[in-house]
């Protein structure tokens, strides 16, 4: 084999390498990287196995912060037909942001919107929910969190007549709740 031979087999070699750093640069690598994250489910769940619908004795025995925004959904709404209100849960995806429509007994409707959550609720959500007030008839509108509100979703509220319920007042309503129906 001939040096000029020799060198240009080097060349080809040296412009396939080079074209598929560019392809893997461009393009990405097919296979899927792993990531770090470790995915957290909503609902505590120590056996690591698939998380269920939990029934009303169990959403009943459950901490708040270890139930599915679904089954808190269902404990709210557990807890205000125990105190006379007759409760409709709409929940779901076109729910126009109202999760519970209550009827006290006067007979005005309640446009409840329920979040278990860790975070602040933002003045977002309490906008959403004073269209889906609206748009369900109510009279008035609550917001029940686990968690607390931001500054902004607090003047919102105020200035839209919207009830906030922080993560301190439903835990002590519920708890004092729970160890009343014990008894």
């Amino acid at each position: 084999m001939s040096h000029g031979m020799l060198k240009l087999i080097w060349i080809y070699v040296g412009i396939i390498f080079g074209l598929a750093i560019l392809n893997q640069i461009l393009f990405g690598s097919k296979k899927k990287r792993k990531t770090n994250r470790i995915k957290r489910p909503t609902q505590y769940n120590p056996t690591n196995k698939a998380i269920r619908k939990l029934n009303t004795y169990e959403i009943m025995d459950a901490n708040i912060e270890s139930l599915s925004g679904t089954d808190f959904e269902k404990l709210i709404a557990m807890y205000y037909r125990d105190k006379g209100y007759s409760v409709e849960i709409v929940g779901g995806s076109g729910d126009n942001e109202v999760d519970l429509i209550m009827k006290g007994k006067e007979g005005y409707k309640i446009a409840v919107q329920c979040k278990r959550w860790k975070g602040n609720v933002g003045n977002d959500i309490v906008l959403r929910l004073k269209a889906g007030k609206q748009f369900h008839g109510c009279y008035d509108a609550w917001i029940i969190t686990t968690s607390f509100f931001t500054k902004d979703a607090q003047k919102a509220a105020e200035k839209l007549n919207i009830t906030l319920i922080n993560g301190a007042q439903t835990h002590h309503m519920i708890e004092t709740w729970k160890k009343k129906k014990i008894l």
